[in-house]
């Protein structure tokens, strides 16, 4: 039995990549801030010996009080989305505090288990959604930091090695996260994208469990590393395109599309 650990396992796509690798057989650590819907969580997993930890991941000092012994994934699902409006109608603050939670709390979780992923041999997966490769307005600091965990993926793919590490895009799919917008309303998160987001919330959004399965796939054995992969608009289940990943070194990556590099920077 393989064990892996899921950030923002408590519900949305954390919550179903955690019960798509339990009914695998994997045993999961979960870790997310709220204590009621982690034991949730863990009640609705396959399996026994899976384990929570009920604390923030830009916690620093709380990652140190987990005893991990080897992993063979980890899955950094948690963020937030807020602050929702234009530039200068939020305070500087929130954007710093998601840009702590959903960057340096996936910095966190990579440098506090990678003893035991190196241990266990164990890849990492990571969201990049909305904002990671088009411009998101209104949701400034959810989109920097998108982009931000893209590039980071990207990073740590050249020094993780031979670990992979790589980035999902899952798409639309309808979990709490999207409150926030609806909350906000339509004056703070545009009439397009409030709309938008109303619709497709009420269609049942993009099935989870797509994203889910992409995750299960890239805490298997991939040619690749360091790519941003999108759960609905990539044949993410054709072998070839694994072969398209490995071989093409800008494939799936963050970058300008006019072919100009300014230079590749590499690490030999």
């Amino acid at each position: 039995m393989s064990r892996v650990l899921v950030t923002g396992g408590s519900l949305g796509i954390g919550l179903a990549a955690a019960q798509a690798l339990a009914a695998r057989g994997h045993e999961l650590l979960l870790v997310a801030r709220g204590a009621e819907d982690l034991q949730r969580a863990i009640e609705s997993l396959e399996g026994e010996g899976h384990a929570s930890y009920a604390f923030d991941v830009s916690d620093e000092q709380a990652w140190g009080t987990i005893e991990l012994e080897e992993l063979q994934g980890l899955v950094c699902a948690a963020a937030v989305m807020n602050p929702i409006g234009p530039v200068g109608g939020y305070a500087p603050a929130e954007f710093a505090r998601t840009l702590e939670i959903n960057v340096v709390g996936m910095l966190l979780a990579v440098h506090s288990c990678l003893p035991a992923l190196r241990a266990g041999n164990g890849p990492v997966v990571t969201f990049g959604g909305g904002g990671a490769t088009a411009p998101l307005p209104r949701f400034d600091a959810y989109a920097a930091s998108k982009a931000a965990i893209a590039r980071l993926t990207e990073n740590l793919a050249a020094t993780l090695a031979p670990l992979p590490i790589n980035c999902v895009a899952p798409g639309f799919v309808a979990t709490r996260l999207h409150d926030a917008t609806l909350e906000a309303g339509a004056e703070a998160a545009g009439t397009d994208f409030y709309e938008k987001t109303r619709a497709n919330v009420a269609a049942g959004g993009f099935p989870v469990s797509e994203a889910a399965e992409l995750v299960v796939l890239l805490l298997g054995d991939v040619p690749f590393s360091g790519k941003l992969i999108s759960a609905q608009w990539d044949p993410w289940r054709d072998r070839s395109f694994h072969r398209r990943l490995a071989d093409d070194p800008d494939l799936a990556t963050v970058r300008r599309i006019d072919g100009e590099l300014f230079g590749r920077v590499t690490n030999e």
